[in-house]
């Protein structure tokens, strides 16, 4: 079976049950042994499997056929066969994925019961067993009546079953049967592979032997000559034809060969190819069998978002260290000594310029000072004591300093190779993957949990919110979900309900199943920004990932555009990592590392992460150096504050998260410190009128209150209101 989404209700098409009903007529005259039965039971499967229509067809064409040849063998055998099935699941002992077996063996004590000894019983039965098999493949093409169900194993079985057709004529007419084998098969050759088609050929052939052994010269001349397409298989429509005309001179030598005969039936197939109209594409395009995502395109996002990633890295560590200027400790020193002492103005500012004392400094920081020096410090300064001790702390800085720095580039040049190399090697992966045929779809899970599904129809009611109704076989409430539901979570990512589960009587043996994947809630957000200088160093990230919806706000330290800098790629990294499923704890200590490496604790940012749950309706705070945020409800305000560093501060980062049920009306805000000490205070005044407004009024409302503050900081504000989607 096969799994396919489709997005609306397909009309009854009658043209396959016609097809059905004459199919069965053709294939009754295919017999092996004096019966048909191993190409009409195979046959019986697929009316079986595809509903009452094509059962109903099935049947009307079997009984017909038997009352005009007398053939009650072969209906007895087919209504026993209809009988025990019915009965069996009426007494939900049927197991489809058995019908195969359970056909084969009913039909021995048949052919036992019509004198057939023990070799031709087995041959029949083996027959009719791998027919049973092959058929089934077409049974979704039936049933979906959609291209994109369409692979090669399928297409293979739909040829055997169509050569199987033109074999049934052999008894009428051997001349015309071949011509139009050999046509088909020169049409499937030349637009799959001689490798795809000449296990068919192998097997048609059997097929030949066995209902008529006189056919063994057709047989070779049928073998032979495309067996030259593995030496060469040209694209090119006349060189194909030329290569398999050439390819017949070798029969003579291993067939009785009547030159008019082959002429005829090898030259009138050549001409039906050679008029036949061409596709565009000289190969047949097979879609994949789950034509929605797969694991390839799934493979395929996620290693574009990691070259992506560790591009941006790259960029990152590209830039130049901060220089360690000497001028800043010799202000250090300045600070500490010379700031409030009665003769800096002699020292620094006389109209002969800076003394000795203060070149000193800048020497000091720089070198150990000499004897000479220290005995000029001592006879001019004032405080030479405290002037030494300062120097000799902030030499140490320096020294420091310079040294990490030195570090540091290294480090940063390492990382920028380290992250280059894995950027191009996510990009060359993903160019690999594109190049690769798909692989893996979700029918490979259900197989691989031996659920065999009809069908799969998803009906979306809006962009989040979709219905998934599954047909599949002999399967009860209990592994519905308990197994069939995680598996679907598992691969599709997304929470699922167990709408109704009820036995469906279009088809026999599958159950119908109606699941649903709904967000209860959804949310209303505005936001509100004030940058005291060019750039506001704050930086806002919100997104959807499956039932999550993510807010982040991250304020950089300092204000301007190397804050902002700073705040945009802590949150730019956040949503890269989550999006490529790296689990939240892991991604926060990425997060952290990065920052830290690329910053040696310079520089850091704040992180307030809010994780929406839409499906079970909860919400994880996550702050991080971060400014409280508040929560409005039931007429009551709750301050959640910050209980750890900011990012890139420690080596280690403890997360510690407020988790909570939210509820409809819910009024979250979240602000960086640039709203005052007194925000809180703002709130209670106004509570009543806040719980009032829309979310736009809020944010423009609060932040006209803070903007009248005196000390202006680079501030933002954003508003955030739970809504029921109903």
């Amino acid at each position: 079976m096969d799994l396919v989404i489709v997005n609306k209700q397909k009309h009854v098409h009658y043209i396959l049950p016609i097809i059905i009903f004459f199919s069965t007529i053709i294939l009754s005259y295919a017999k092996i042994q004096e019966t048909a039965l191993p190409f009409l039971l195979p046959l019986f499967i697929v009316s079986f499997y595809s509903g009452y229509l094509y059962l109903t067809c099935f049947l009307t064409a079997i009984i017909g056929i038997s009352i005009i040849n007398q053939d009650t063998f072969t209906i007895v055998v087919i209504i026993t066969l209809l009988l025990t099935i019915y009965l069996l699941n009426f007494t939900h002992l049927l197991k489809t994925k058995y019908i195969s077996f359970i056909i084969t063996a009913i039909l021995i004590p048949f052919f036992y019961a019509n004198h057939y000894n023990i070799l031709q019983t087995t041959v029949l039965v083996m027959l009719t067993l791998f027919n049973c098999y092959l058929d089934q493949e077409i049974i979704p093409l039936i049933i979906h009546q959609n291209k994109n169900v369409l692979n090669i194993k399928r297409l293979q079985a739909l040829i055997v079953v169509v050569c199987t057709l033109f074999i049934s004529f052999i008894s009428f007419n051997t001349t015309y049967t071949m011509i139009f084998l050999r046509y088909f098969l020169l049409i499937s050759i030349y637009y799959l592979s001689i490798e795809k088609v000449m296990p068919i050929i192998l097997y048609l052939s059997i097929l030949l032997m066995l209902i008529a052994p006189s056919l063994k010269d057709d047989v070779l001349s049928l073998i032979l000559p495309m067996s030259f397409f593995f030496l060469m298989q040209p694209k090119n429509k006349y060189l194909f034809i030329s290569i398999f005309l050439l390819s017949h001179i070798t029969l003579p030598f291993f067939i009785n060969y009547n030159y008019f005969y082959y002429a005829f039936v090898i030259l009138v197939p050549v001409f039906l190819f050679m008029i036949s109209p061409q596709f565009k594409n000289k190969k047949i395009k097979i879609n994949p069998e789950f034509i929605e995502i797969s694991y390839q395109e799934q493979l395929k996002s996620k290693a574009d978002a990691f070259a992506s990633l560790f591009h941006q890295l790259t960029e990152v560590f590209k830039e130049e260290n901060q220089e360690t200027h000497l001028s800043e400790y010799v202000g250090y020193v300045y600070e500490d000594v010379c700031h409030h002492c009665s003769s800096k103005k002699y020292c620094f500012y006389s109209q002969e310029g800076m003394s000795r004392l203060g070149k000193l400094i800048s020497k000091g920081i720089q070198k150990d000072l000499e004897v000479d020096d220290y005995n000029y410090i001592y006879q001019h300064c004032l405080k030479p004591d405290d002037y030494l001790k300062s120097l000799k702390n902030h030499q140490k800085g320096y020294f420091k300093m310079l040294k990490v720095n030195h570090a540091h580039d290294h480090l940063k040049k390492d990382l920028f190779q380290e992250f280059s190399i894995m950027g191009h090697v996510f990009q060359n992966f993903s160019k690999k993957i594109d190049e690769q045929d798909n692989e893996k779809k979700i029918l490979e899970h259900l197989k691989a949990y031996h659920f065999e599904v009809y069908y799969l129809k998803k009906i979306k009611k809006d962009y989040e919110n979709y219905m998934l109704e599954i047909g599949i076989e002999d399967i009860d409430e209990k592994t519905v979900t308990e197994e069939l539901i995680p598996i679907l979570e598992n691969y599709l990512n997304e929470s699922l309900d167990l709408v109704s589960i009820k036995k469906q009587h279009l088809q026999i043996g599958y159950t119908s199943i109606l699941l649903k994947h709904e967000l209860k809630y959804t949310l209303q957000l505005a936001k509100k920004q004030y940058a005291l200088d060019q750039q506001c160093g704050d930086s806002i990230l919100t997104f959807g990932l499956d039932e999550h919806h993510y807010v982040a706000l991250s304020d950089g330290m300092g204000q301007g555009y190397i804050a902002y800098k700073e705040s945009k790629l802590t949150l730019d990294v956040l949503s890269q990592l989550l999006k490529n499923g790296i689990q939240l704890r892991d991604t926060l200590n990425t997060l952290n590392t990065l920052l830290k490496i690329k910053n040696q604790g310079d520089m850091y940012t704040t992180l307030d992460l809010f994780d929406f749950n839409l499906m079970n309706s909860r919400l994880k705070v996550i702050k991080y150096g971060a400014y409280e945020s508040y929560l409005i409800r039931n007429h009551q305000i709750d301050v959640l504050h910050s209980h750890s560093l900011p990012v890139g501060m420690a080596s280690t980062m403890k997360m510690v998260s407020y988790d909570m049920k939210i509820k409809e009306n819910d009024i979250l805000i979240l602000t960086s410190d640039g709203v005052g000490e007194h925000f809180f205070d703002l709130l209670k005044k106004y509570q009543e009128e806040i719980e009032k407004m829309s979310v736009y009024e809020i944010v423009s409302f609060l932040f006209q209150k803070s903007f009248q503050k005196k000390d202006l900081d680079d501030m933002s504000i954003i508003v955030i209101k739970v809504v029921n989607r109903n």
